[in-house]
């Protein structure tokens, strides 16, 4: 191939070469002419003196744009491509042809188009080192290097060899045994059950050998096996990722394996963005004698300097609890905790944990405890904003994420008792039976790395301490308050009603007592029912609502010491985990059951051997409790309303009737039953009382009525 460097035609509306860009000759000016680049017509015209324009054509970097246009397609393909996308292999060989063109062009005018003059020069560049990487070329292969050089105004690009058709681009199987390739991906490896590669060639095989003895072909290949895997993998691969991911599962799973993801914005200063999410960690932990499982970690970090601003370890699910707990140690300041933690272990902190106060936004997912009504109090309350990230995007919160894999790397995965992040990992090992740390002091060793390690040495991303970025932030903008605790406390205090009795309060077997919760039950009715505040994260206290000042009055736990180190979710796991754990020793249950039924039988043995008690007995222990209705006659006569009636006459004495024998008035002490009464012959008692075997009519006792005979009134007494 010949490319003829054509001398520029400057007639308006030409089009030339400047550089490589192409412009339109826009007409004379009064130094020259003035060239508008012709991909851009908004450009500002580029104004060229003569004998800029004469020295421009004489280093072949004003041309026409004839000699561009008579470049193959495929160099100008390459001219739009970045040099880096080429192999090394390609990048090497255009170095060494720009070498021999460069040999070329050093030459005068008149001499570079002339053999005797263009070959020794490029022998001359044979003898050096980058020369000799490939052949020497001929003259004419040499000028067609060149002339291509030139005209795409001196682009390496314009070296590259053209590579596209080498090698056989003949199709080494029929179409239709393609046809059938892509027939058993379909049906094995491009559909939910996503079968393997081996699967799928095992398929095709199949049918390209049923196709051969349905039609009569011939099988294709020269080997037994008639198909390799490799022309599987290939048409695997021309069918797309997207393609393959929407086919093996939906378009929603293609799109979010395919989407872009990163590490997600940085805040312009401490405190403006907050990111929090829970996770379950990879760890078995203990307390005690009892394996308690997994306990769940929620945590918040600060994008701009990836400190760590707070985290509670719990085994509650993430809740609006959890979030809360850790909430609270995020925006309140650290000193006091660090404190208990060297008062209780002896080990001092190596540096502080300065950060305090509420976060302009915190970025939160879908859970149903961000989108609570509790949590827009809390939002409310610290006066920051919920940012609502997208589901299923933990991309967009990929610093905490982060920060949870750095975790499980630097501790949770080098303690015994480990589950890690693949199951794959522990064998069949059980972690239950390796879980060697406790709940507290596993508590312990994240507060320390999360101290003296994370926050302290320089991160990945930044290149700065996280600490040290916290401070330089914070001297920028100032420092944040924290907020005061008034607005915190209802917030995460558990408020429920109990009665204040003279114990106290109590609430799952922990109870709450004070001098001042009983000065407050002095003044309340009897077993009143209060509000008590119980603190998630403290149990050595509980609050009672004064309904008179409105006050908060304390009262310290006085049931369990160890409640005092657990948060209240923490000692409901416990108490829990404790009760499912308890083992039941049988022989031990079997002896308690066994010593009560002895118990039993004596008593019952004691009643056998007394004999059959008195009847009266019998039935004050049958029939009831009080001995007057054993020892009296029943008070109700069935015979009363048929005898005569009494005195109505209020103008004469008042006569009272005859006293009731059977009622509780008597003018004389009865005498004592006697349990064992003597009995006549006819087996009634001696002086027993028997109603008479006849009673006159009601008409005949008003004939035969005797005249009233006049009595006066006599007192009778009660005894």
């Amino acid at each position: 191939m010949t490319v003829r460097l054509a001398p520029p035609r400057m007639a308006p509306g030409s089009t030339v070469l400047i550089y490589g860009r192409r412009h339109t000759v826009q007409g004379f000016t009064r130094t020259g002419r003035s060239f508008l680049p012709a991909d851009d017509p908004e450009a500002e015209p580029v104004e060229l003196t003569f004998d800029r324009q004469i020295e421009l054509i004489r280093q072949l970097k004003l041309t026409s744009d004839i000699s561009y246009q008579t470049i193959p397609d495929s160099v100008r393909i390459n001219l739009t491509r970045d040099l880096s996308v080429f192999g090394d292999a390609a990048r090497m060989e255009a170095t060494a042809r720009f070498a021999y063109c460069r040999a070329i062009h050093e030459l005068p005018w008149a001499h570079r188009d002339k053999s005797a003059y263009v070959g020794p020069a490029l022998a001359r560049v044979a003898e050096t080192e980058i020369g000799k990487t490939i052949a020497q070329p001929s003259f004419r292969l040499a000028r067609e290097w060149y002339n291509r050089w030139v005209g795409c105004a001196f682009d390496i690009r314009a070296l590259i060899p053209s590579t596209s058709k080498r090698g056989n681009k003949e199709s080494r199987y029929d179409d239709w045994v393609y046809a059938e390739i892509d027939k058993a991906i379909l049906e094995v490896h491009a559909n939910c059950t996503r079968g393997s590669i081996s699967q799928t060639l095992k398929r095709a095989r199949q049918l390209v050998r049923l196709k051969v003895d349905k039609e009569g072909l011939k099988l294709p290949g020269r080997s037994k096996n008639i198909l390799g895997r490799g022309v599987v993998e290939d048409r695997i691969a021309k069918m797309g990722h997207y393609e393959l991911l929407a086919r093996q599962w939906d378009e929603k799973e293609a799109r979010r394996q395919l989407r872009m993801i990163g590490a997600g914005p940085d805040g312009k200063y401490p405190l403006a963005e907050v990111e929090i999410d829970h996770t379950v960690i990879d760890l078995m932990v203990r307390h005690n004698d009892i394996v308690l499982g997994r306990p769940y970690i929620t945590a918040l970090i600060d994008r701009y300097s990836r400190m760590i601003l707070g985290f509670t370890i719990s085994f509650v699910p993430p809740s609006w609890v959890s979030v809360m707990e850790a909430l609270r140690q995020a925006v309140m300041p650290k000193d006091e905790l660090l404190n208990d933690v060297f008062e209780a272990t002896g080990v001092s902190f190596e540096f502080d944990w300065p950060c305090w106060g509420a976060p302009d936004q915190l970025f939160v997912d879908q859970g149903a405890e961000f989108l609570s009504i509790s949590m827009a109090a809390a939002e409310a309350a610290l006066n920051m904003k919920l940012v609502q990230l997208s589901k299923a995007r933990g991309d967009l919160k990929g610093k905490i994420e982060s920060w949870f894999h750095s975790k499980n790397q630097q501790i949770t995965h080098r303690i015994p008792g480990t589950t890690f992040s693949n199951p794959q990992k522990k064998k069949n090992v059980d972690p239950k039976t390796l879980a060697i740390i406790g709940f507290d002091e596993f508590k312990t060793v994240v507060l320390r790395w999360v101290v003296d390690v994370h926050n302290a040495q320089e991160h990945s991303s930044t290149g700065q301490c996280p600490i040290k970025a916290w401070q330089e932030g914070m001297r920028k903008v100032g420092p944040k308050p924290p907020p005061p605790m008034e607005l915190l406390s209802p917030l995460v205090g558990l408020v429920v009603q109990r009665r204040l009795l003279q114990s106290g309060v109590s609430y799952n077997r922990l109870r709450f007592n004070s001098i001042e919760f009983q000065a407050l039950r002095a003044r309340l009715p009897k077993n009143s029912r209060v509000e008590v505040r119980i603190d998630p994260l403290d149990l050595t206290q509980a609050y009672i609502l004064d309904p008179d000042t409105l006050d908060w009055i304390v009262g310290h736990c006085v049931s369990e010491d160890s409640a005092s180190k657990l948060t209240l979710a923490q000692y409901n796991f416990v108490q829990k985990a404790s009760a499912e754990q308890k083992i039941v020793d049988e022989d031990y249950e079997l002896k308690l059951a066994r010593g009560e039924q002895k118990v039993r039988d004596a008593i019952y043995g004691a009643h056998r051997r007394s004999g059959v008690p008195p009847k009266q007995i019998v039935a004050l222990v049958t029939q009831g409790t009080r001995p007057s209705e054993h020892i009296h006659r029943n008070r109700t006569d069935p015979t009363e309303s048929e005898g005569r009636m009494g005195s109505h006459d209020f103008d004469g004495p008042v006569l009272s009737p005859a006293p009731d024998p059977a009622g509780p008035y008597r003018e004389k002490v009865l005498m004592p039953v006697d349990p064992y009464p003597t009995k006549k012959s006819d087996g009634e008692p001696v002086g027993s009382w028997r109603p008479p075997a006849t009673t006159p009519p009601l008409v005949e006792a008003a004939a035969t009525e005797q005249p009233r005979e006049e009595r006066t009134f006599t007192g009778r007494r009660r005894v």
